[in-house]
């Protein structure tokens, strides 16, 4: 049986990167991997890209305009509901990424 993952507290680096402490680590090549593992720990997920920011966000500014890599500063809203958790502050190809996840609720 594979363990859920649960609930952890969001510790980032000194840039502001995050990777949830029991998600192993996809490359962006393995999506296929990555889909098979939320499907498998039941998860639904969502996200918010730094790219959507105001181009006055002082992360966006530092990332796309200074070619940085601190998103220390970026802490987008969470989803609306219950239950989501941070998995992942991690670069793309298109710039950051905020990766959140929960388990839906189960109908009684």
């Amino acid at each position: 049986m594979t363990k859920l993952i649960e609930w952890a507290p969001v510790v980032r680096d000194a840039e502001g990167w995050y990777r949830h402490p029991d998600m192993p680590e996809f490359d962006e090549d393995q999506e296929v991997e990555y889909r098979a593992w939320l499907a498998a720990q039941g998860l639904d997920t969502t996200y918010a890209s730094l790219e959507s920011e105001d181009d006055t966000h002082p992360a966006h500014i530092a990332y796309f305009d200074q070619a940085g890599l601190d998103v220390s500063a970026w802490n987008p809203a969470p989803p609306a509901g219950d239950g989501w958790f941070t998995l992942s502050i991690h670069d793309s190809e298109d710039g950051p990424y905020w990766v959140w996840a929960r388990r839906p609720a189960t109908a009684a």
